[in-house]
């Protein structure tokens, strides 16, 4: 047993003098003596939890001491490639060993440690993302999302899981894209409306209707002091409720939509008004929003489509009336201005919105039909062309 206690004070007592000789060199800014140090200490006490904790500090002085001779010369390299790496795994190995371990004066805890990589990770990881190095980029996110939480960061840490989001899906990896941002959005709920957009399309594409219903709650608690952000949101909402069939609560985020004014909100808004039958409405939203932008394809666009749903109820009823051998209402509907009107206003909104984008294969679609009802043949060679095209392509 004395043997025993002996070997330990020995042992101990050689790790205090060689962590004094590194914290000497460290102190006075002698890394490459302090690194010779560090690695006799290390190699004699590999085990011990002040040891690694020093060892950190040196590699955060290596990291430092690279970033001072390369502002002075940039065409030089880093003599200590991996010392900001070796700092972060030498950090949680120390605190692995001793969650209680202590530096020296002067020198960085875990913790503390931790606070002064992640800034550093965060921007490697940006200039990885921006040169299209995403493996780097998703290492050095993920570096810094766990040292900005061993800080208790959380909204740092949250926006480290929302850049991983950004990254993966350049990468068409929505699985690992939905991890990231569930994970940024545990972390601090209302960091980004954009987290929840971007949730709630992945799971759209997966048809999961009960997921997408969770986020929209989510979402609006979130959000729900902040009508700014909220406002994001609303044509997800929208999207979500009319694709479940809620149309109360659908038309209820419609009129705030509209209320705001967002230009880039109207001809969503008008799309569920008219599909809502609401057609007055939706016409009148469409104009006040073509008085400040008259060539704006997607409200062109939308007057045409609003104008082609009320034809299509229109021979809608026509149809029923025949069904039932109501022969003279059926010519009656067929002769009426209304639907003379609502036919030839299709085709005029549609083909203002041709002359602005003719690629769209929806508008083309209703212009074309227009015309035949309309008989103005024969169909421009150029539309057909246009319409065969995008067809090929579905």
């Amino acid at each position: 047993m004395l043997v025993l206690v002996a070997l330990f004070v020995s042992v101990s007592a050689f790790s205090q003098t060689c962590l004094d000789d590194v914290w000497q060199c460290l102190r006075s800014n002698q890394v490459p003596k302090a690194k010779k140090f560090m690695d006799a200490c290390m190699a004699e006490n590999p085990d011990n939890a002040s040891v690694w904790l020093m060892q950190a500090n040196v590699n955060v002085y290596q990291y430092r001491y690279d970033l001072e001779r390369m502002a002075k010369d940039p065409s030089l390299t880093p003599r200590y490639p991996n010392a900001i790496e070796d700092a972060y795994n030498g950090f949680l190995k120390a605190m692995s060993l001793d969650k209680n371990v202590t530096p020296k004066t002067g020198m960085f805890g875990p913790k503390e440690g931790q606070q002064v990589l992640a800034d550093p990770f965060k921007e490697m990881a940006k200039k990885a993302q921006s040169n299209g190095k995403t493996d780097d980029a998703l290492k050095y996110y993920g570096y810094a999302a766990k040292c900005y939480e061993l800080s208790a960061e959380k909204i740092n840490a949250a926006g480290m899981y929302f850049d991983m989001a950004v990254v993966y899906i350049t990468m068409n990896d929505k699985a690992n894209c939905t991890k990231m941002l569930e994970k940024s959005i545990a972390a601090v709920p209302d960091i980004s409306p954009l987290a929840y957009i971007q949730l709630y399309e992945n799971y759209e594409d997966l048809k999961d209707t009960v997921k997408c219903g969770e986020i929209i709650t989510k979402a609006q608690k979130a959000f729900a002091s902040n009508e700014k952000q909220l406002v994001e949101l609303y044509p997800t909402m929208m999207r979500y409720y009319s694709t479940i069939g809620d149309n109360e609560n659908l038309l209820a985020i419609v009129d705030k939509a509209i209320a705001t004014g967002d230009i880039n909100m109207m001809a969503d808004c008008a799309t569920y008004l008219t599909n809502a039958k609401a057609y007055a409405k939706a016409e009148q939203v469409l104009t006040d929003a073509l008085t400040k932008e008259p060539n704006n394809f997607k409200l062109l666009k939308g007057m045409g489509y609003r104008y082609a749903m009320e034809y299509y109820d229109i021979m809608d009823r026509r149809q029923k009336a025949m069904n039932s051998r109501q022969y003279e209402e059926a010519t009656r509907i067929f002769q009426s201005e209304e639907r003379k009107t609502a036919m030839q206003n299709a085709h005029d909104w549609c083909d203002k919105a041709y002359k602005v984008d003719s690629d769209n294969l929806e508008n083309n679609l209703i212009l074309r039909e227009m015309k035949v009802q309309l008989q103005l043949l024969p169909i421009p060679q150029e539309l057909n062309d246009k319409i065969n095209s995008r067809m090929q392509q579905k």
